[in-house]
């Protein structure tokens, strides 16, 4: 099996515990994702794969020095708003002036929690593409289920949805790979390459940390967390590396549609 996969992360400060009525500042919610971001980045060196990492502009200027890195080491660095908790109009612009001042030209945007884009506004940013769709239903969060299932034009905007599985549109995003097992997640991924031709997901750097100490996070994304997610994630690329998969970046992604 030939194809291409875009591996991505959301790089974000850790702002679960609010959304379960327990406070945490910006400050440790960011040194708690960098502690995640520090396993993926051993992850991808250990394999080779390159990534893209869509940056909040909280996270990129608390961090600078680490997305340079990331930048130098191959990785695509992409705009995922500014405050990930309090998501504003201004923050597609905003958070484009933001990391640009860090790593140079940025092309891509993810909206924080995959809410609904404008894609006038990011035409007008001078974004290339976007990727905050999930093609699934996911109560309480989106309905997608009439969304194409492979990238698309809107208003000049290249939109790469996230890959669903072939059938009733399971989202095989983040909190799959904390559920499912192993070997079936991979095979959904194998099916949904095979489909459209490219596979991609996302993570957080939070996910990777240890989520044991909040009692506020739900035991389902608890689950298969830390450095299980990141053995989960070694294996996985793996496994998808032995079917001849390409890892590709998004922004070289769509520069070939």
């Amino acid at each position: 099996m030939s194809g291409k996969v875009l591996l991505s992360f959301d790089v974000e400060e850790f702002d679960l515990p609010k959304e379960h009525g327990e406070e945490i500042s910006l400050a440790e919610g960011i040194k708690f994702s960098k502690v995640g971001l520090k396993r993926i980045l051993k992850v991808l060196d250990k394999t080779g794969v390159k990534a893209t990492f869509f940056c909040t502009g909280n996270f990129a200027e608390a961090e600078s020095e680490i997305l340079q890195d990331m930048l130098k080491s191959g990785h695509e660095i992409a705009c995922h708003g500014v405050d990930h908790f309090v998501p504003k109009k201004t923050d597609i612009a905003e958070s484009k002036k933001i990391v640009e001042k860090i790593v140079g030209k940025v092309y891509g945007y993810r909206q924080p929690r995959m809410q609904e884009i404008d894609y006038g506004v990011l035409k007008k940013c001078g974004f290339l593409y976007d990727s905050s769709v999930n093609p699934a239903f996911i109560p309480g969060r989106y309905n997608h289920l009439n969304t194409p299932r492979k990238p698309f034009r809107k208003n000049g905007v290249i939109e790469v949805p996230v890959s669903v599985a072939t059938l009733m549109r399971v989202p095989l995003f983040w909190l799959a790979l904390h559920l499912f097992p192993e070997r079936l997640y991979a095979r959904l991924a194998k099916m949904a390459l095979k489909k459209t031709g490219y596979f991609t997901t996302y993570f957080h750097p939070w996910e990777f940390s240890d989520l044991e100490k909040w009692k506020c996070v739900p035991g389902y994304i608890k689950r298969n967390s830390g450095e299980k997610l990141a053995l989960r994630l070694e294996r996985l690329i793996l496994m998808l590396e032995k079917s001849e998969c390409k890892f590709v970046t998004y922004s070289d992604f769509v520069k070939d549609l």
